[in-house]
């Protein structure tokens, strides 16, 4: 009885995890014949937010993410990126480096 309550257990705690981790994935969908889109949000304190976008392979995509405080940032720890795609989803994670909850905007141009 012992074991099965354990295995329940971590199987809960994986499932709520997986949960957790898809909840803070966002897709990014541009406006028909658009080549930029902005997304507006708030992340909690220091965690993290991955958004998705469609492309397709060697177009060229940027992004930059601004924050009042400054604490919000894309994964190579600077608020601009630029780099070539991959044929299908792409992503970019946004890290808050702080300890509150924080408003962002994210824009993206891919050409």
């Amino acid at each position: 009885m012992h074991k099965l309550l354990t295995r329940a257990t971590v199987v809960l705690m994986v499932l709520t995890i997986l949960g957790i981790h898809n909840f803070a994935q966002t897709r990014i969908r541009f406006a028909r014949g658009r080549t930029s889109a902005s997304v507006s949000s708030s992340i909690t304190g220091n965690s993290q937010r991955k958004y998705f976008l469609a492309a397709r392979a060697g177009q060229t995509l940027s992004a930059n993410v601004s924050s009042r405080n400054g604490c919000v940032v894309i994964g190579n720890q600077q608020t601009s990126t630029s780099y070539m795609t991959d044929s299908g989803d792409n992503y970019i994670d946004l890290f808050n480096r702080c300890g509150t909850a924080t408003s962002f905007t994210l824009t993206v141009s891919i050409y």
